[in-house]
């Protein structure tokens, strides 16, 4: 059975139509006669496009044109558009650089989308462009170190572990991504893949006994132990993912530009790499 909407379907024709005779006019019965509507759900859908500011309609012609608000829209998108492949080109140079592969990620909702990958560094670890990560504890702290308390709460909560430890390592670690301006991230591929898993066995656990025990696998998994100062400060480290924010005009991180070492490195290399990667996101915002 076809999961599409006629409604829907005769809207998305309307503005096709109208984009297509782009710059010039498009009166009601021309929409009528190309599309087959009746009159009345033609101007029904053009008086609604009107409204949202997509369409507008000259008062003395009575065409209708594309309107600003859908223009802003479609601006949105390839500006989104250029910062991605932007990033994508400059991550890739660090990632090259290092040796490791490298990625571009957007925050879409309560998921993680990877906007673009370059694979590298022997191929340990490989998405696909699309693919998707809940963005739960411990997925994605450099986007919530950034967003308001609520939502950094929030974060947390939609991990399903609910110890004092882990959200007290969570706060602890998002103050340090904000202080240092990127984040470092201690998590192999074999986790990053375990640890949804490991959510969904903790919610349907059928005792509190049992959850008790899954909430110290997450902790372990998630590398949520109290730390002792800055995990920078370390002189030896498992570095499974470094990224530096790309903000938005209203200062909300959009993507994040990443590479991904799964290796032990240095804290001056961690530190070096980390730095790369926030001044490249400093270009292109300032570009941008």
């Amino acid at each position: 059975m076809s999961g599409s909407s006629p409604p829907t379907r005769r809207v998305v024709n309307v503005i096709e139509l109208l984009a297509e005779r782009h710059p010039g006019p498009t009166r009601l019965s021309d929409v009528v006669h190309a599309l087959g509507l009746n009159k009345a759900t033609a101007h029904a859908i053009l008086t609604e496009l009107c409204d949202a500011g997509w369409v507008t309609r000259d008062p003395v012609d009575k065409g209708f044109f594309i309107g600003g608000g859908l223009g802003r829209v479609a601006g949105q998108i390839d500006q989104s558009r250029s910062v991605v492949l932007a990033a994508a080109a400059a991550v890739a140079a660090v990632g090259r650089e290092f040796g490791c592969a490298a990625s571009v990620s957007e925050r879409v909702g309560d998921s993680l989308v990877i906007s673009a990958f370059i694979a590298g560094g022997g191929d340990r670890w490989s998405v696909s462009v699309g693919d998707r990560l809940p963005f739960a504890a411990p997925f994605g702290p450099a986007y919530a170190a950034w967003a308001p308390e609520a939502q950094r709460r929030a974060w947390v909560e939609r991990s399903g572990v609910d110890t004092a430890a882990f959200a007290a390592h969570l706060g602890e670690q998002l103050e340090q991504i904000r202080a240092d301006g990127y984040s470092v991230e201690r998590l192999s591929p074999e986790t990053v893949s375990a640890i949804p898993i490991m959510t969904r066995l903790h919610t349907d656990a059928a005792s509190a006994s049992m959850r008790e025990h899954l909430d110290e696998i997450l902790v372990e998994l998630s590398g949520a132990v109290p730390l002792s100062g800055s995990v920078q400060s370390r002189t030896q480290q498992y570095v499974g993912a470094i990224s530096a924010p790309i903000f938005d005009d209203r200062g909300r991180v959009r993507f994040n530009m990443c590479v991904h070492p799964f290796t032990t490195m240095s804290s001056q290399r961690v530190k070096h790499i980390g730095r790369h990667l926030s001044e490249a996101a400093t270009a292109i915002m300032r570009a941008v």
